[in-house]
């Protein structure tokens, strides 16, 4: 009996650049000595895993690493005062802190959730302003990819936080990739299909999530099939 295989092509995405984009800078209009929010060794203060499961944004679950400090115009480092940051999800208008320092710097670490503004809060001390600083973070959904290799090659994709809704199919054709087929997940945030194999060499596959308000678009890592 011939058995068919699905194998990952690529099962990691090594992070190439900062994953966050800076959003906005504000430091107040009058101070004794104004102070900047930065992150530490000249690094975004926030920053998603440089080892991932999933190609491009950081996933659903993922540990972004916080790396703050406060320094003056000349580039002083600032130690007393303290640092609040915050969280405010795609879609709604509250703000909920997620780390807090006593002092003018913070290590830590938080994790994904989906598509967010994260501010970092600077008290101010003594000589020193308050000032503070915003970053949006883009979070694709998580994938759990399964598969039961036989006659017919049948996967099993799991999507985590709960989806209900399409997954499309790419399979790869020359340079491009195109549509073969749209799957849909269960109440239990499950979608189950077959591929096929070809006869010699082999088929490219990648799964696909379209972006919405809460969640950048999700994309699995390259996967092919083949007979053996």
């Amino acid at each position: 009996m011939r058995l068919r295989r699905l194998v990952a092509a690529v099962t990691t995405t090594l992070l190439a650049g900062p994953a966050l984009a800076v959003v906005a800078t504000a430091t107040p209009a009058a101070a004794v000595t104004a102070t900047h929010v930065v992150g530490a060794d000249g690094k975004p203060w926030i920053a998603g895993p440089g080892y991932r499961t999933q190609p491009g944004v950081p996933v659903y679950g993922d540990t972004l690493s916080l790396s703050i400090n406060v320094v003056t115009d000349s580039g002083e480092q600032v130690y007393d005062g303290t640092l609040t940051v915050e969280r405010q999800l795609a879609g709604q208008t509250t703000w909920t802190t997620v780390a807090t320092s006593s002092s003018a710097y913070l290590y830590d670490s938080i994790t994904a959730k989906g598509n967010a503004i994260y501010r970092v809060t600077y008290s101010g001390s003594g000589d020193y302003s308050p000032s503070s600083d915003a970053v949006a973070a883009r979070i694709q959904r998580k994938l759990g990819i399964s598969v039961k290799e036989g006659r017919s090659i049948i996967v099993t994709i799991k999507v985590s936080p709960k989806y209900r809704g399409a997954i499309t199919v790419l399979k790869k054709q020359g340079k491009q990739w195109k549509k073969f087929k749209s799957v849909r997940t269960n109440a239990k945030s499950r979608a189950t299909f077959t591929l096929p194999a070809p006869r010699r060499g082999k088929f490219y596959w990648k799964f696909t999530i379209r972006s919405s308000k809460a969640f950048a678009a999700t994309q699995s890592p390259t996967y092919y099939t083949y007979k053996y």
